[in-house]
């Protein structure tokens, strides 16, 4: 069974530093004092449980009018079955129903662009290196 729990501003987000320690600093080698930041604590997180184990998340914050969606990982055993785009719909949701923005804003990592695509993103930018790896912004008009 797959459930996700939305994890709101200021409510216990541990869950999902442990998935993106494991994603970001294990797997690609991303220095753990820069997988965290200012926006983790004004985020809503998102925490996808498969039988009652987390395996994916991912954030959700505003700057000015701009939602940006943001550390969306999945667990490298529970890849490829469609988790990251629950999270992400999960997130446009939360963005249409808040009124905040017109506009969903994201850095995606250059290998996994097309998932993005099919959620109705677009490039907007041209490639760029974060932490030494291939990135490409993209932008969802609501």
């Amino acid at each position: 069974m797959v459930t996700v729990k939305i994890i709101s501003p200021g409510e216990d987000y541990s869950e999902a530093l442990k998935i993106r320690f494991s994603v970001f600093v294990k797997e690609q080698n991303i220095p753990e004092e820069n997988e965290y930041d200012e926006h983790d604590k004004v985020s809503h997180h998102a925490v996808l449980f498969e039988n009652e184990i987390p395996v994916a998340c991912g954030r959700l914050y505003y700057t000015d009018e701009i939602a940006h969606i943001g550390r969306v990982a999945v667990l490298t055993q529970y890849r490829r079955k469609g988790y990251a785009t629950t999270v992400c719909k999960k997130f446009m949701d939360i963005a249409i129903a808040s009124k905040k923005s017109d506009i969903i804003m994201l850095d995606a990592q250059k290998y996994v662009v097309d998932l993005y695509k099919k959620l109705g993103f677009k490039v907007v930018g041209k490639e760029f290196l974060e932490e030494n790896i291939p990135h490409l912004k993209m932008e969802l008009k609501l």
